[in-house]
């Protein structure tokens, strides 16, 4: 199939596509997956997947995560279908800090890999400034999964009391708010337990939809990278979407 064919039939298709694109800004082919969520383009350039996250394969002796294989089999199952042909719609932000492009993913047929991958329990959805688009889309899709307790929705939520010293990678955590406390350049809000969730000051703008000050004492769910700093489990959120009340 040439090229020019190749964009004829995708512009046709996603116009009745879930999550279509909004414009394609690179054609290219697949040559190596890497996990769930990253993969290796023909020219060498590692791509990494906006607006979601998949559980880590273990590497270096350590065991895989839970649905880990799932997910990268089922990319490489949905890459598959497209004789891994795949189009790129770049984030806002183009590269992560391990200088990784950053990209939402469509096959020939205009199928967004993200929103599959949610369909199937076999990733979390995640909301990174700038990259933001789609987020609405991809919540449909996560809560889908959700619904029908499928995947990663299949396991019970791990509680910030249960969270381990020195953890790392991402988390989904749910816990209860003790203290509300405030930096230079941060709200802090502690979880009871060994975790500490981070709010910028300068992202605030992204939390308008919650009141900070009135989630003392409340149950939350947060989800995003954790680090370890002076023997604390610290989560810095970017969005308020990465953050829920519990009814």
């Amino acid at each position: 199939m040439t090229r020019t064919l190749f964009l004829l039939l995708f512009c046709i298709q996603t116009s009745q596509a879930s999550c279509p694109a909004l414009r394609h800004d690179l054609v290219s082919r697949v040559a190596h997956t890497y996990d769930g969520d990253t993969f290796t383009l023909e020219d060498n350039t590692r791509v990494r997947f906006i607006g979601i996250n998949t559980p880590e394969l273990g590497r270096n002796g350590k065991p895989d995560q839970a649905y880990a294989k799932q997910a990268t089999n089922t990319l490489i199952q949905l890459l598959a279908k497209s004789s891994n042909k795949v189009i790129l719609q770049y984030g806002e932000k183009a590269k992560d800090h391990y200088k990784r492009r950053l990209a939402h993913v469509f096959l020939a047929d205009g199928t967004n890999v993200s929103e599959q991958l949610l369909l199937k329990g076999l990733a979390y959805r995640i909301a990174v400034p700038p990259n933001l688009w789609a987020q609405d889309c991809y919540l449909k899709a996560e809560n889908k999964a959700r619904e029908s307790k499928i995947g990663l929705w299949s396991r019970d939520i791990t509680q910030s009391t249960q969270l381990p010293l020195n953890s790392k990678g991402f988390q989904y955590v749910e816990g209860e708010i003790y203290r509300i406390g405030h930096s230079r350049k941060s709200i802090w809000l502690n979880l009871n337990g060994n975790l500490s969730v981070r709010i910028a000051l300068k992202d605030l703008h992204y939390f308008k939809d919650i009141n900070i000050e009135q989630l003392q004492n409340k149950q939350i769910r947060v989800r995003g990278w954790v680090h370890n700093y002076k023997k604390e489990n610290i989560l810095r959120l970017r969005h308020s979407s990465m953050l829920e009340i519990v009814k």
